[in-house]
């Protein structure tokens, strides 16, 4: 529960640490090198996230009440939102320079705080807002470091409006996270997104298989339980700052991708992302510090 002119620091670390396990997440194809889709990892994560929920609720007391919503639409909607915007997400990276797609895609974490005040009438002060610049500054100053504003071409505008829209799915799904978890439980938020998220990337992670090793196999799914440690970050974030400040949040994982590529990758920290990674710092501890 959010206390008035409380700080948003709670809500900022929880949201941390939810974007830095879905980073793992999203770098865990290239860590394989199985050249796995990314549709089919997803769609293995939500298949283990909803096995992973669906043993958990036989260790519930009355498992009706604990499958019971108000909200079933809803936690369709969200799922469909995560969902569908990974998949804009993907296809735009796969018809024009992945850089450039990232960028767009950053529009998420602005479209978050549009949202918010629209939709759930947020007050956003003139800090969060600056806050808020600052971060997506540095994102993008990160991504254009790898070239995303340089290589544009007509034949782009299609998958480019693609990214757009899948930035707004993105954002939407944060509105309805944002209700959800001041409406239900959270065994019932978590065990709903991984049912419908299973549901409705199915066609999509089967349509786009490609053979791997059965170790790797057990592997994408096991990213189901870590899928859950983020989600459950996440509803904490949520719980205790407003969309408007969680969304802009998601600009960190310029930060832990340029550790994860420097870790793993032996990709190097350019001057250029090295500023940026400052910039998404200071915007995300002055959100931080921010009142509630």
């Amino acid at each position: 529960m959010q206390v008035q002119g409380a700080s948003n620091l709670g809500g900022v670390l929880w949201a941390l640490a939810g974007m830095g396990l879905f980073s793992f997440i999203y770098v865990s194809g290239k860590l394989s090198g199985t050249g796995a889709s990314a549709l089919q990892i997803m769609w293995l994560r939500y298949v283990g996230g909803f096995a992973t929920m669906a043993l958990a609720l036989l260790t519930q007391r009355d498992i009706a009440r604990a499958l019971s919503t108000a909200q079933p639409v809803l936690h369709a909607c969200r799922a469909a939102a995560g969902g569908l915007g990974g998949v804009a997400a993907i296809f735009a990276a796969a018809h024009m320079p992945v850089a450039s797609a990232s960028a767009i895609g950053l529009m998420d974490g602005l479209l978050t705080v549009l949202l918010g005040v629209i939709v759930l009438r947020e007050h956003v002060s003139l800090r969060q807002w600056m806050a808020t610049i600052v971060s997506l500054a540095g994102a993008m100053t990160v991504v254009g470091s790898q070239g995303a504003f340089s290589a544009w071409g007509t034949d782009s505008a299609g998958p480019a409006f693609i990214a757009l829209l899948g930035a707004l799915l993105v954002a939407l799904e944060s509105i309805l996270i944002k209700t959800l978890v001041h409406a239900e439980s959270t065994f019932t938020v978590l065990f709903y997104v991984n049912f419908f998220g299973s549901l409705i990337l199915a066609w999509p992670g089967l349509a786009n298989w490609h053979g791997i090793p059965v170790q790797w196999l057990l592997a994408f799914l096991m990213l189901g339980p870590v899928a859950i440690l983020a989600q459950y970050c996440n509803i904490n974030a949520f719980r205790r700052a407003s969309a408007s400040v969680v969304g802009p949040i998601r600009y960190s994982w310029v930060v832990y991708g340029a550790a994860f590529g420097m870790l793993f990758f032996n990709e190097p920290i350019s001057l250029a992302t090295g500023i940026g990674i400052t910039l998404v710092l200071v915007g995300g501890g002055w959100l931080a510090t921010s009142k509630a």
